[in-house]
Parts: structure tokens; C-alpha cells; sequence
């Protein structure tokens, strides 16, 4: 059991937690709270990406594992290398594409949200990142176009959210600096 595991990790020092640890893993080696706890357990960044590698090995379909090995990369090439495979491996994540795509320039970053649109049709996250990354470069007319594109397609796919979700995102957008985007939100959502 997963938590007995943890638990007896928890109750112990460093050295003991880490054995205990080793033998979690042998015995269950599929679990992601498991890995990320050996992880924890390593003192420095080399260890711990050595930790997260094998994880990644282990279950290549964990999100929460790839942006742990994201978030130890300095580099951000390097970090970019990870989360190109991470997208590559699990699609449907829509939380590895964005942050590709924020580590990317931004004429990749629009061919990124491109291929993620592609993976991830249903996805309102991808279509409101588009927006904003037109607003950054100062195409204020596309935002309006990216965002009616958004509302037909995500209309074809059964993907619309309701009122007060789209006045939720447009709030966020606001919040965080995006007002045109905010203003393409609430003008392409309100019919």
C-alpha cells in the first residue's frame, strides 16, 4: 500500500527514509507520489534529477513527475528538451504545452500552441494563451480574430464553457495585465 509506504518514509531520518524508499519503489514501482518522495528525500539537484530520469522511466505518463523534472532544469534549453518529449509522450496535457510555449520565442511559441491546439481541440487554456501571446507582440486586430476562432471551434467540439467561466478567464486575463484579451473574452463570449 502507496500510504503505508509514505507514511513510514515520513517517520523516519534521511538515511533510513531513503532505504525505505528504495524498497517502496521495488515493490510498487508505478507509483508517482512514491517517486516524488524519493526525490525529496535527495539532497542535491543532481541526485534528485537522477531520482525523477528513473521515474520518468518507470511511468512516462506522469505530469506531475515531468514538471518536477522540469522545474530542476537551470537551463531553459534544457528545460525546453524535457517538455518537447513530455508533449510528445502525453498530448493531452495542456498544462506541459503552456509551458512550453512560455519557455519558447515567440514565433515558436505560436507554432507550439498550434500543435497543441491540433492534440488538445477542446482545450480553452491553449486558445486564451494564443490571444495573450497576439496581444505580446502587439497584434491587438488578431486577439479579436484568434478569439472568435476560438469560440466557433470550441463550439464545434462541444467544448463551450458557460457564461460565468468565460467572465472568470476574462477576469484572470485582466488580473494578470491582458486587458485586450480580457475585452476579446467578454465581447466574442456574451451571445
Amino acid at each position: 500500500n502507496e500510504d503505508v509506504w509514505l507514511e513510514s518514509i515520513r517517520l523516519n531520518e534521511n538515511h533510513n527514509a531513503k532505504i525505505i524508499a528504495a524498497n517502496a519503489i521495488m515493490n510498487n514501482d508505478r507509483s508517482v507520489r512514491l517517486w516524488i518522495e524519493a526525490m525529496k528525500l535527495e539532497t542535491g539537484v543532481r541526485e534528485k534529477k537522477r531520482v525523477l530520469r528513473r521515474a520518468l522511466d518507470a511511468v512516462p505518463q506522469s505530469v506531475a513527475i515531468w514538471k518536477d523534472a522540469v522545474n530542476l532544469e537551470e537551463d531553459p534549453a534544457d528545460a525546453r528538451l524535457l517538455l518537447a518529449k513530455a508533449t510528445e509522450i502525453i498530448p493531452l496535457a495542456v498544462e506541459l504545452w503552456l509551458a512550453l510555449a512560455r519557455l519558447e520565442t515567440p514565433e515558436n511559441a505560436q507554432l507550439v500552441l498550434n500543435k497543441a491546439r491540433k492534440a488538445v481541440p477542446t482545450s480553452h487554456e491553449i486558445w486564451i494563451a494564443a490571444a495573450r501571446l497576439q496581444e505580446q507582440l502587439g497584434a491587438s486586430g488578431m486577439v479579436l480574430k484568434v478569439m472568435e476562432r476560438a469560440v466557433k471551434s470550441l463550439a464545434k467540439e462541444s467544448a463551450m464553457l458557460k457564461r460565468e467561466e468565460w467572465i472568470a478567464e476574462a477576469e484572470k486575463c485582466e488580473e494578470e495585465g491582458a486587458v485586450l484579451t480580457c475585452g476579446a473574452i467578454i465581447r466574442e463570449t456574451l451571445g
